[in-house]
């Protein structure tokens, strides 16, 4: 998610239990957060949020908690809604050649076509040439003729020299270059369509390529986003299956300003979900573990690493279906091959409550 992308009041209300929780990621809080400053919003929203922490604190006192009517339907259709845009997508590399096959069509020349028959381009050539000849004798300066003898009442006339027709060396020369003309004419009609031909094709390869990649984006997107949303149903079902049997357990830092970790334990299901903020990085050979303090002795739970935000939410975390003998949850650091006993003193310690636990 963009945490720049302005969140539509629908979005804002879908992401508000898990704001309550503390599950969000770094963006969606910073998305949500940015979203709770629009005071339309903030109004509307201050209901939901005031009604979810009510029902956290329910689930943390033992008590019955509904889900919010339509919430998985919500998600499971967003689900649908983003799974549908990605087929769309990568149906769509294939409609784009129907559009582009007249442009890369073969050029029929009419000029090519008009060379095909020698004998009649001849005869026009010929028809040409008789016709510009006449036309050089009607415009041609008369010639003037030696004047005839004439008695003395007569007068001098002038006779006009008759044409000389043109020569078949000279019909068969104009005939050549004519035709060179046409064929050098001919020759750029098909390197510009060639060319032409060659930048649609390496266009339209451009495209199909984008749009893959584009489709390829989009699956990895979707697939991402599945599974997160998987793991969020995830979570939610381990919560509000508890049925009153959720136990919620805070873990505190020696230190004011430290990390800080909540345990929503389904004491029911023998399930927990964990939820840790402020975490420092740890080297990759190296892992935290969460323990749990029976009958005075360290029980390991589970390894886990945070994000680059410092937070981690970790679901299903297996614990027993009772709280007897449990007394406290603890976490240290560890190799990330695991431990069966702390090797250093548990920097987050938080005791386990057994009011309306089952026993």
């Amino acid at each position: 998610m963009n945490p720049m992308t302005p969140l539509t009041l629908e979005q804002l209300r879908d992401l508000a239990p898990s704001y309550v929780l503390g599950v969000l990621d770094a963006d969606e809080r910073v998305a949500f957060e940015r979203g709770l400053q629009d005071p339309e919003s903030a109004a509307t929203l201050e209901g939901d949020l005031a009604a979810h922490r009510t029902a956290s604190e329910l689930m943390a006192t033992a008590q019955p908690v509904a889900p919010p009517p339509g919430l998985k339907a919500r998600m499971m259709e967003r689900i649908a809604a983003e799974k549908r845009a990605t087929l769309a997508i990568a149906a769509a590399a294939p409609l784009v050649a129907p559009l582009v096959a007249p442009l890369v069509a073969p050029v029929v020349d009419p000029v090519v076509a008009a060379i095909e028959t020698p004998r009649e381009m001849v005869t026009d050539n010929v028809r040409e040439l008789a016709m510009a000849r006449r036309a050089e004798v009607a415009t041609a300066t008369p010639i003037r003729a030696e004047t005839a003898r004439q008695t003395p009442a007569s007068r001098a006339t002038r006779v006009l020299t008759p044409p000389t027709p043109p020569t078949p060396t000279a019909i068969i020369e104009l005939s050549a270059r004519r035709t060179a003309r046409r064929a050098w004419w001919t020759a750029g009609v098909l390197a510009t369509a060639l060319a032409a031909s060659l930048v649609v094709a390496v266009d339209f390869r451009n495209r199909t390529k984008s749009l893959e990649d584009r489709a390829a984006q989009d699956g990895a997107r979707f697939a991402r986003t599945e599974a997160k949303l998987a793991e969020r149903e995830k979570t939610l079902q381990t919560l509000l299956a508890g049925r009153g049997n959720v136990v919620l357990v805070n873990l505190n830092p020696a230190q004011p300003a430290g990390p800080g970790m909540q345990v929503f334990w389904n004491v029911r299901e023998g399930k927990a979900v964990v939820n840790a903020y402020g975490l420092a990085p740890v080297a990759s050979d190296r892992a935290y573990m969460l323990w749990m303090i029976r009958d005075g002795t360290p029980v390991p739970l589970k390894l886990f690493t945070p994000g680059d935000d410092g937070r981690a939410i970790v679901a299903s975390v297996e614990l027993p279906t009772t709280t007897s003998g449990i007394t406290l949850l603890a976490v240290t650091e560890e190799s990330s091959a695991g431990a069966t006993a702390p090797t250093m003193t548990p920097f987050l310690v938080g005791e386990v409550p057994t009011k309306g636990a089952t026993q």
